[in-house]
């Protein structure tokens, strides 16, 4: 492995009769498989190799972050007086997480045991009975374990049991995350999460069989909200900013260019596989995260062009099958949060206001743009992937253009 990164002997030798090669090559490999440059490699084993020395690692054995802490800060005193180290904070940060990853890979990073949580079990056991009995998705299992959690929690502060819950305590909790900066709307969920357990738990026989059905939430009113997206010409202009052929700049033509046209949720386009498209077709498949199911959708020239350029170009060669992947080792699917994060510093970049700066914006653009092509709510609702058509409504609250038609007429006549 050594004799591909290094070609000086001298070199080679060092790294050769320094203790615990075969745990330094066995680790070289696995980031290369995991799709690792050959310049970065040679940087990681040059780490390896100072972190072995800085551990007095002759042999294995356990180690835990205090000791790798200690040795970070000695070896990057060493390095004040190198001329090509920049920063005393990035040899630190470099070595710690070098030697983490590494021990971490062999096994032999002492963890800290970190006492679960109480209520913890319940959590877990809500988490089964949403999968495995109501059959919902993993996010929305997810997010309404949080909710729970974070109830539980503060919960936990004041009582040890859930039979000592009143409806109270639900009350001040929502109380005070209100006063703390949650809107109505977050509150509203909370409740949602927390009334969903509390449900669970009465069948379970973990707390009084009363409460559930007390929670009182904020209303949110039927299509309240209006959707604050950008208009076509910001979409247009921000498709634009993505001109360079950086492997960041490729992938993100490639989101921007699905979310804008097709109005995509952030957990659709993660969940995107290679086997997904039909190029011979020019269709692709997608997994609404609501409505659930796979719905096949024609592919679009320029964005298959864009998705096209970045699996050719771009895309790292790795097993993972999920198309859009993270831009550094190891690489993996692109998380949803990752995503929203991502779109949001493109459109702040380009300079566009929105109330809501994530993928969800491009979403109400896509809906909007459909409405004024004269697409019905039914259209709207099935190519968004809606559970049903009347939520498409929202979007004509704010298509000032179809209202002032509808508007434009006197009542020369009939008076």
């Amino acid at each position: 492995m050594l004799e591909t990164l290094f070609e000086v002997e001298p070199t080679l030798d060092r790294h050769r009769n320094a203790p615990l090669l075969a745990e330094r090559e066995a680790f070289l490999k696995h980031r290369q498989e995991q799709g690792t440059s050959r310049s970065a490699l040679r940087h990681l084993s040059s780490a390896l190799l100072n972190i072995t020395i800085g551990l007095h690692l002759n042999s294995l054995r356990e180690i835990d972050m205090n000791e790798i802490k200690e040795a970070a800060r000695i070896w990057a005193e060493t390095q004040r007086c190198n001329p090509r180290v920049r920063t005393y904070i990035h040899c630190v940060n470099y070595f710690t997480f070098t030697a983490k990853r590494w021990l971490l890979f062999l096994g032999k990073l002492k963890v800290p045991i970190v006492p679960r949580a109480r209520f913890a079990d319940q959590v877990d056991d809500f988490a089964t009975y949403m999968t495995e009995e109501q059959g919902l998705t993993s996010q929305s299992v997810k997010m309404q374990c949080f909710r729970a959690a974070t109830f539980l929690a503060w919960f936990a502060q004041r009582h040890r049991s859930l039979m000592a819950m009143r409806l109270d305590d639900i009350d001040e909790f929502l109380a005070l995350k209100a006063t703390g900066g949650w809107s109505r709307r977050t509150i509203t969920s909370a409740s949602s999460g927390i009334r969903a357990f509390l449900r669970y738990a009465e069948c379970r026989g973990w707390c009084r069989a009363d409460i559930a059905t007390g929670i009182v939430a904020p209303t949110i009113y039927r299509l309240e909200g209006l959707p604050d997206g950008p208009t076509r010409e910001q979409v247009a202009m921000l498709l634009g900013t993505t001109t360079g052929k950086s492997v960041a700049t490729v992938r993100a033509k490639a989101l921007l260019a699905l979310f804008a046209v097709y109005g995509l949720r952030s957990g659709e386009v993660s969940r995107l596989q290679l086997g997904d498209f039909d190029w011979r077709d020019e269709t692709f498949l997608v997994d609404h995260s609501k409505r659930g199911g796979l719905k096949k959708y024609p592919l679009q020239r320029d964005v298959g062009d864009a998705i096209l350029d970045y699996i050719t170009n771009a895309r790292p060669r790795v097993l993972c099958r999920n198309v859009f992947l993270t831009l550094t080792p190891p690489y993996r699917a692109v998380e949803p949060t990752v995503l929203s994060h991502l779109i949001s510093k493109r459109i702040r970049k380009a300079g566009i206001c929105c109330h809501h700066n994530g993928p969800h914006s491009l979403r109400h653009a896509c809906a909007t743009r459909l409405l004024e092509e004269g697409a019905t709510f039914k259209e709207i609702g099935d190519f968004l992937g809606h559970r049903g058509s009347s939520a498409a409504g929202i979007y004509a609250k704010v298509n000032l253009t179809m209202l002032r038609q509808v508007a434009d007429f006197t009542l020369e006549g009939l008076l």
